[in-house]
């Protein structure tokens, strides 16, 4: 009788395995890829500590932008600088890559430097970093260009005039010219009639130019008595998708992390950023295609008053004032530690188009402008699905869908609630009988497998801020 109990007990574990295999097999094989993550206001102490507590948060690259302290070639990061020699030498000490500075507005700003420091072809003058350029994949151009400045400086002709790019790309054929975009809300503060015009003028100057070119834009949701910019950031991420689409790359999205603002005066943003509140910012950037993030701040930017003492511009970024982590350090490597391990899917897939549909029970009206075509009124659907059919949600929600020649469709599904809101999703798919959910929070890197009911029919439940990317298991 215990032989029989045994034996049936081993048929049992076997036929699991087995059913395990089974589910596991029909998941395809994804190329070895990684989300680039780096973060504004470079840690202030260029040391191997203060490198390796900026790798820790999860990132991989380190912008050279921090221009808080004094005007020598120590304090300062540029072409040519000490700085960013030892910044180089150390990413390289502790497994970074490096996005270096432009920053000619600071150079003659600099004791040792003057007006024509850099010259015509500043690239090919400090040609100086051949021990480094295997790490270097970027160089932050500008920061938001103008169509007219103060200075009467129009941006688009001065970083996108011929010789200067024609010089980097001699230098740095594989690198990104780097000029991120002012946000939606803002576009008049350049110049611009509309923001279609600058993207068009964009395009035909910083993009045109490259076989490979990035854009990228800041839109910051959480200002202290402002939604101005939370309202538009579905609008202008289609923007700078489309823009991306349209020359066939990923875009680049530069996400808040900085607290509150100046202790004299009213904040600048909430006093607090929760680390749902981190992770809906960035899965609103992976549900239009990105693959690069950035923070606006790690370091807190501050300058200094006539006596000496510190004016810091925020109460805290990634980092405390000390430089000691902060909560929102702790979230974000977290986050980043989430994401990283579905990167390689994601990744292997490109965005094609983003809806959001109103909630059954409850509607925050966010989403207007990618939910309803507004010369109809009728609700915006994605085109040309092979797998979705329909979904609806108790609450508001965000729907990307994504293809890939080699692996066919795929879906991002966020919840758009408001904060502390769940939301339970019910999709309908077509031609698969079962899914891969990957993402989440605390994932860890194995998808669940979900099984479709008769009806095609299959149910998610997300907190606020949590997305998931759901690929179809056709095989």
């Amino acid at each position: 009788m215990i032989k029989r109990i045994v034996a049936l007990a081993l048929c049992i574990v076997m036929a699991i395995g087995l059913f395990g295999c089974d589910k596991a097999s029909k998941l395809p094989k994804y190329a070895e890829k990684q989300f680039e993550i780096s973060g504004f206001w470079a840690p202030y102490e260029i040391t191997e500590e203060a490198f390796k507590q900026y790798k820790d948060v999860g990132f991989t690259h380190l912008a050279m932008i921090n221009h808080s302290l004094g005007g020598t070639s120590e304090e300062q990061f540029y072409l040519g600088s000490d700085r960013t020699m030892k910044s180089l030498e150390i990413c390289k000490k502790v497994g970074l890559k490096a996005i270096l500075n432009y920053n000619d507005w600071m150079v003659p700003r600099c004791e040792e430097e003057g007006e024509d420091f850099y010259g015509d072809t500043p690239f090919s003058k400090f040609d100086i970093y051949g021990d480094y350029k295997d790490i270097i994949t970027g160089i932050h151009i500008c920061d938001e260009p103008y169509l007219k400045n103060w200075n009467n400086q129009n941006h688009f002709e001065l970083y996108g005039n011929k010789t200067l790019i024609d010089d980097f790309k001699k230098i740095y054929p594989d690198a990104k010219y780097i000029v991120n975009l002012i946000p939606y809300t803002a576009y008049a503060s350049r110049g611009f009639e509309s923001y279609d015009e600058m993207m068009e003028l964009y395009e035909k100057t910083f993009m045109d130019p490259f076989e490979k070119p990035m854009v990228s834009v800041d839109v910051y949701p959480f200002h202290q008595d402002n939604k101005q910019d939370d309202g538009t950031l579905l609008l202008n991420y289609q923007y700078i998708a489309n823009s991306a689409k349209k020359y066939g790359v990923k875009p680049t999205f530069i996400l808040q992390s900085s607290v509150g603002g100046a202790d004299e005066g009213r904040k600048e943003f909430e006093m607090e950023l929760s680390e749902s509140d981190l992770r809906w910012e960035v899965y609103n950037a992976l549900a239009y295609g990105t693959d690069s993030l950035q923070y606006y701040c790690y370091s807190v930017p501050k300058s200094f008053d006539e006596d000496g003492n510190e004016v810091f511009m925020y109460d805290n970024c990634i980092l405390n004032r000390d430089d000691t982590p902060s909560d929102v350090y702790y979230s974000l490597q977290k986050i980043h530690k989430e994401i990283q391990s579905f990167a390689s899917v994601i990744l292997a897939y490109d965005w094609a188009q983003t809806v959001g549909v109103t909630g059954v029970d409850d509607q925050t009206f966010r989403m207007s402008q990618i939910e309803l075509d507004h010369t109809t009124w009728k609700p915006i659907r994605l085109n040309d699905c092979e797998i979705y059919e329909d979904a609806t949600s108790t609450h508001d929600m965000l729907i990307s869908r994504f293809t890939s020649k080699e692996y066919g469709e795929a879906y991002l599904f966020l919840n758009w609630a408001e904060r502390g809101d769940s939301n339970t999703i019910t999709a309908t798919f077509k031609n698969c009988k079962s899914v891969a959910i990957y993402g989440g929070i605390g994932f860890e890197g194995t998808p669940e497998i979900v099984e479709l009911d008769e009806n095609g029919k299959f149910e998610l439940k997300l907190e606020y801020g949590e997305g998931v990317f759901v690929t179809p298991l056709t095989k």
